[in-house]
């Protein structure tokens, strides 16, 4: 009857979009940070240490580019998110990587340029942190590349922490030769 076939059609309606409302679970952005591990490397003593970072990378979207498309091409992955931005990231990183620092008579400045994961396949890709870093009145370009960022975010977030442990060693071997930075 037309009753018995509209009360099946308002009962399947209803299924559905109570399908379509329990599945928006599965896609909830996932959050990602650098971890918990210590960098390898120390840092020497420094006064303070600040980062920042240019756009895009301000936001806490995980970025890529696709260089076996269009290198040019920046995008963001759909259902993952930095826990805090790149620059607050690596801050925590490097403060991680600082000893004692009283009496130090230098500041680290760091401008994160580039915090990107680049797929050079489909199914392969790595990962690089570029900027500037300035201490003691001197200041140096840094570029890290890290292999091996596989093919998902959460993959290139180990990647992100092995770079990040790379760029570290570089900044606290180039600071460790400014003569400004050494105590008296």
């Amino acid at each position: 009857t037309g009753i018995h076939a509209m009360k099946q059609g308002i009962w399947v309606v209803a299924m559905v979009m109570a399908g379509c409302a329990g599945s928006g679970a599965d896609t909830a952005p996932r959050q990602y940070d650098l971890g918990l591990a210590t960098p390898a490397a120390k840092l020497p003593p420094l006064r303070a240490v600040s980062v920042r970072a240019a756009m895009p990378s301000d936001g806490v979207e995980m970025h890529y580019r696709l260089a076996y498309r269009d290198a040019a091409e920046l995008a963001s992955f759909a259902h993952s998110r930095w826990a805090a931005p790149p620059a607050d990231l690596m801050r925590k990183q490097l403060l991680r990587a600082l000893p004692s620092s009283a009496g130090a008579p230098c500041a680290l400045e760091l401008e994160i340029q580039e915090f990107t994961q680049v797929f050079t396949t489909k199914d392969a890709s790595e990962v690089r942190i570029e900027g500037r870093a300035s201490a003691g009145g001197a200041t140096r370009a840094f570029s890290v590349t890290e292999a091996g960022a596989g093919a998902t975010a959460a993959a290139g977030t180990a990647a992100f922490a092995r770079a990040a442990d790379r760029a570290i060693a570089e900044m606290a071997g180039w600071v460790s030769t400014q003569a400004t930075c050494r105590k008296p």
